[in-house]
């Protein structure tokens, strides 16, 4: 670990080091960034709450061992984290060229498996505002949350008001007129966190509503295309029935949650109902293509397509590509 002095200069936080370890040091190098951006946001919107210094340093001195895929942030943008790589996309739709987004759980992984870094706190503690889908997706990040938000922090539940009506299933975005709750929450978090900026956030407000709008008839339009016989969604991962009762499908899984948990048996019994029926493809998503599923397709004559359920990667890049990308995937091979 290399050794770190620091002291203050009317530009904030300097550090000299020691040239023991150049990937130490690029790792405290990117928190100082973050608690220097922090420092000159505040000062530009004038807000008085102040910065936990000693814990920082803490964090500092852990997380020289640790990775980080934290972005380059403008100086005066508003910080925010959101849980996931589709909730941060939420909150770039609604927040535009005002807001910056550190998602802790990136790009192409799987949050089930998620383990946090020291790098994730210090992005949380220097977050004005804080957005989580809630429920069984994201809920254990919640001891995470609150332990490294700020006291000034807002901390917003997309899914709150769906949760507390009774519904369980958290992957309420399947459903694009739920997703337009998500984006009202958003908003009102953006607003709370940012007034001066508040026509702003209702007006990329209104705009990204109307995207969503226009999605949910392409991918109704898209889906009309299948015979009504063949539409039943069978896919690996249990996250598709708010999507499956939006557009009158059936939908059977495989397994409830993680991937990893599906047994050869489970496979064939439901492959061998699938070519009973006569249904041509059953549905993964990249991270939960799993050699068993594979393998008896295969043996059973069955085609295997993509399907995303969260995960956003170099194929699909945001919600609305990822929606329309399962659509179009439906529809070719359930024809």
């Amino acid at each position: 670990m290399p050794v770190v002095q620091h002291r203050r200069t009317g530009g904030g936080l300097v550090s000299f080091f020691t040239p023991i370890d150049t990937y130490s040091q690029n790792q405290i190098k990117l928190i100082l960034g973050l608690i220097n951006r922090r420092r000159r946001w505040k000062k530009h919107h004038l807000c008085k709450a102040t910065w936990a210094f000693p814990a920082v340093m803490i964090l500092l001195l852990l997380v020289s061992a640790c990775g980080s895929s934290q972005p380059a942030q403008s100086p005066n943008a508003l910080p925010v984290v959101a849980t996931t790589a589709l909730m941060a996309d939420f909150v770039r739709n609604v927040g535009g060229d005002l807001v910056e987004v550190t998602a802790l759980v990136p790009p192409g992984a799987e949050v089930h498996s998620f383990q946090s870094t020291p790098a994730d706190s210090v992005a949380l503690s220097r977050a004005v505002l804080v957005v989580s889908n809630g429920g069984e997706l994201d809920g254990f990040l919640g001891p995470l949350i609150q332990g490294s938000l700020s006291k000034d922090a807002v901390h917003v539940v997309a899914a709150g008001p769906l949760l507390a009506a009774g519904e369980t299933d958290p992957h309420f975005w399947q459903n694009p007129v739920f997703t337009i709750k998500y984006i009202e929450i958003i908003r009102d978090g953006l607003i709370a966190a940012d007034p001066e900026n508040a026509a702003v956030y209702r007006a990329n407000f209104d705009s990204y509503k109307d995207a969503l709008t226009k999605l949910d008839f392409d991918i109704a339009s898209t889906l009309n295309t299948v015979d009504p016989a063949r539409r039943q969604l069978i896919t690996f991962h249990d996250a598709f029935g708010h999507f499956a009762t939006r557009y009158g499908w059936e939908v059977t899984a495989f397994v409830a949650s993680d991937g990893g948990e599906v047994s050869p048996g489970r496979v064939v019994e439901i492959l061998e109902q699938v070519r009973d029926q006569g249904i041509p493809a059953v549905f993964a998503e990249p991270q939960f293509r799993a050699d068993v599923l594979q393998n008896a397709a295969q043996e059973a004559g069955v085609e295997v397509g993509t399907i995303y359920s969260d995960v956003l990667d170099s194929e699909v890049t945001s919600y609305i590509d990822m929606m329309l990308f399962n659509a179009k995937s439906l529809a070719r091979l359930l024809r």
